[in-house]
């Protein structure tokens, strides 16, 4: 009796791996509005004269601070002082080094964070979409809400819903707000006696939230003195 041997050959597919799609942007608008915060923010920490610190050329840049591209040629630190001088946005620029500046921009550049384009006649360094999201990251990380000497009288009230299923959102909001520095009044409904609306709208737009968060503006809470204390307000 013969016995037939048969061989099994296991074919290993290529599959490739596809990227994960990135969320969409927001509007330049929304872009620029929250690297003006963001600008404003690192201004008020520790400021020196002589460093361009990557989160502060990044805000500044996505706020539409024009720089001329040529500062990325390789020339010498006067003839770029001259060019940063002639800018629009001089007062802007003037507080950096010219050589660490220079570092700065050559590193976002490497890093696909800006890049060259013409406007109007003249090459510019403007921000790509990688550098706005690199903006949206550093303001998640760095954006609080100012305290104004005098307390207007009025309640910030931010309300959320998000499935359960999606435990993990819900948690992120949580733990912005507790950053921003609000109250929780309970598991969905958080508390603040400062302005804070472009705060809660980059809230909404970096986790697509829409209409799952709501901003609201109260003029009066009964039985207020606890959140008074909370808030140290007179």
């Amino acid at each position: 009796m013969s016995h037939t041997r048969v061989s099994l050959r296991t074919h290993t597919a290529n599959v490739q791996r596809s990227e994960p799609t990135l969320p969409a942007l927001p509007s330049d608008v929304f872009i620029a509005n929250i690297a003006s915060l963001l600008s404003k923010q690192s201004y008020k920490e520790e400021h020196q004269q002589k460093y361009a610190p990557v989160k502060e050329i990044l805000a500044l840049l996505g706020r539409g601070a024009i720089l001329t591209g040529a500062l990325l040629a390789p020339k010498s630190a006067p003839f770029f002082l001259s060019l940063i001088q002639e800018s629009p946005d001089w007062e802007t620029w003037k507080h950096y080094n010219v050589c660490y500046l220079r570092r700065t921009l050559r590193r976002l550049q490497q890093q696909k964070n800006v890049e060259l384009v013409e406007e109007k006649g003249m090459t510019v360094i403007r921000l790509t979409e990688n550098g706005k999201r690199k903006i949206l990251k550093y303001s998640l990380k760095s954006l609080t809400i100012d305290k104004p000497r005098q307390w207007d009288g009025k309640w910030r009230l931010v309300l959320y819903d998000v499935p359960t299923v999606n435990k993990p959102l819900g948690d992120l909001i949580r733990q912005t707000l507790r950053t921003f520095g609000f109250y929780a009044i309970q598991d969905s409904v958080y508390l603040s006696p400062y302005p804070c609306f472009d705060q809660i709208e980059f809230l909404r737009e970096y986790y697509q939230l829409g209409e799952k968060v709501q901003y609201m503006v109260v003029e009066r809470i009964e039985h207020d003195d606890a959140y008074k204390t909370y808030f140290n307000l007179r």
